[in-house]
């Protein structure tokens, strides 16, 4: 489940190494896989290139400023070397970007800042503190003629006319080979708890979730899986403040009384369990199974989930961000088919499921990622175009290739 085979890696140390790279491949229309430490290279679209840009030599951390919340890195310097700088001044990465590298069988200890902006994957917290593309400030990179660029800076209000630090979040470096990344960072919170307590029915605990979140109770992770034991259970993650998560846990032990068997973890040992929730632990992927995300209406969850369980197109689920995304596996028997018909029912449901893991052959058959419209897919190919005409920058990963 990887790129096309590669005769070549290359390493660069400085943006104007990655530009004069790029500026060769661009006259020669040579394509490139464009990554960081190759953690997640599942994700996406398998590329068909015979040579890697491998941008996590640029792990240098340019500046920090815990006053300001504000750290510029670069795309190269691994999340965990990120989180541990910031935990010294009692700060975090709010989206808590996930590794997968269960998923994919990697070294999730080699993931990167750079990667993390590229995929704009968030985690648990998204509900509470927003995604990964709300603390994206500012890029340097390069893009596919060989030319640097910068955009965005310290503060929101550097930002004029087009974001383009925005728009290359999450563009799986389609756009641009990024070398820096400037993002806004928050304090962590001083105290947090997680309610776990035995499920009810979807429609049910659903309904539990959006009475919760209709009020200011710090809700940093709402989610229903089931356990190692076999048992569904939801999990509540309280934060904030020492007294202020101690209030907040009253008020939801009044909501939750009626449910029982509730059991409270604090600080480390929700930690730990949050972690595994942020990286699928709960799914217990097979090797042989497809994973999938789907993103989707809260209410419309429920019945989606029961229809594509019928069909036979879920094995095994949770979900997360209070009813807002599924994610599940598939067993690989028939793969062809039932991705088709798994899409179709997320189609009819609002959703947009999102292949995170499946063959190569999968993949480029049917895409990683959902169709879009005509409209939308025009625009993005005009997109691309302008930041590489060449075509050189991860081609496909996005889309499927005709």
């Amino acid at each position: 489940m990887t790129d096309t085979q590669t005769t070549a890696s290359m390493r660069p140390a400085t943006t104007q190494d990655v530009a004069d790279i790029l500026m060769d491949a661009a006259s020669r229309g040579e394509p490139l896989v464009v990554r960081g430490n190759g953690t997640r290279a599942g994700l996406g679209n398998p590329v068909a290139a015979t040579r890697v840009l491998e941008l996590g030599g640029l792990d240098q951390i340019d500046f920090y400023d815990p006053d300001d919340l504000v750290i510029r890195a670069g795309v190269g310097a691994t999340l965990d070397e990120v989180e541990q700088v910031l935990a010294q001044k009692g700060q975090y990465l709010p989206f808590e970007p996930p590794r997968y590298a269960g998923l994919y069988g990697t070294n999730g200890a080699r993931s990167t800042l750079g990667g993390a902006v590229s995929t704009a994957l968030s985690g648990p917290r998204r509900i509470l503190t927003g995604a990964a593309r709300d603390f994206v400030l500012g890029v340097e990179g390069v893009n596919g003629q060989g030319d640097v660029f910068k955009a965005g800076g310290r503060t929101m209000k550097n930002v004029t006319g087009y974001d383009i630090s925005k728009l290359v979040t999450g563009a799986n470096g389609t756009l641009a080979a990024l070398t820096t990344v400037t993002l806004k960072v928050l304090p962590a919170p001083r105290a947090e708890v997680t309610l776990v307590l035995p499920a009810a029915t979807l429609e049910e605990d659903v309904a539990l979730f959006a009475r919760m979140r209709a009020l200011p109770l710090g809700l940093g992770g709402l989610a229903r899986r089931v356990n190692a034991a076999g048992v569904c259970e939801l999990l509540v993650r309280v934060e904030g403040t020492v007294p202020g998560v101690a209030g907040n846990q009253q008020v939801l032990n009044g909501m939750l009384a009626t449910r029982g068997g509730m059991v409270v973890l604090e600080q480390e040992q929700s930690r730990a369990l949050w972690v595994g929730v942020r990286e699928l632990d709960c799914l217990n992927a097979k090797p042989d199974e497809l994973v999938w995300r789907v993103n989707l209406p809260a209410t419309t969850m429920p019945a989606f989930v029961e229809q594509a369980r019928s069909a036979g197109c879920i094995n095994r689920f949770f979900v997360d961000w209070a009813g807002g995304v599924v994610f599940s596996t598939m067993r690989g028997v028939q793969p062809e088919v039932d991705t088709l018909r798994y899409r179709k029912m997320a189609e009819k449901a609002g959703a947009r499921a999102t292949l995170l893991r499946a063959p190569d052959a999968v993949r480029a058959q049917f895409g990683a990622f959902p169709p879009v419209s005509a409209g939308v897919a025009a625009l993005a190919a005009r997109t691309r175009t302008a930041f590489d005409p060449a075509g050189i920058l991860n081609p496909g990963r996005m889309t499927v290739q005709a």
